[in-house]
């Protein structure tokens, strides 16, 4: 009878585990850097849900100012930062301690991942790195910000 019992709770408990595991949000701790605004005034990224991760100073220049640039048709709502600003930016990174998220036009309120939340809001099923799952203010602004984590391989801004 005992085993029996056994049995039963170490199901119970497993399953609990399990369901929380999958379901409940682990939440990772950002600091806010800098806010920047924008590089023109018809810049509007707006409806754009995700955010620019940025592991070293390459990609850092390359969501601020090359991605604009291979762009193929001239629209002033796309022109990105000059080279100069984004140098002077970069100096005051610590790429050897954190990994940077650019946001534009939004505010992070949470930033969070699990399983479920992966599932539910991510289409990049191939890369087995964790998918970090903004939740934003409400407010619009104009200006660009910079956030920072922790360095840690594991994460990776969400799909499309």
């Amino acid at each position: 009878m005992k085993k029996i019992f056994y049995c039963v709770v170490l199901i119970v408990v497993s399953s609990i585990v399990a369901v929380t595991y999958y379901y409940y949000p682990r939440t990772v701790s950002f600091e806010f850097v800098e806010e920047i605004p924008l590089p023109t005034n018809a810049f509007d990224r707006r409806e754009y849900i995700g955010f620019d991760y940025v592991r070293s100073i390459d990609r850092l220049y390359f969501y601020l100012v090359e991605f604009y640039e291979r762009i193929p048709y001239d629209d002033p709502k796309l022109k990105g930062y000059d080279r100069a600003f984004v140098q002077q930016l970069a100096e005051d990174f610590d790429f050897e301690n954190y990994y940077y998220l650019i946001t534009y036009q939004k505010t992070l309120s949470k930033l969070q991942y699990s399983p479920y939340l992966t599932k539910e809001k991510d289409d990049i099923y191939f890369d087995k790195r964790t998918p970090l799952i903004p939740t934003w203010n409400k407010a619009e602004t104009d200006k660009v910000y910079i956030y920072r984590i922790k360095k840690n391989d594991h994460f990776r801004a969400p799909g499309p």
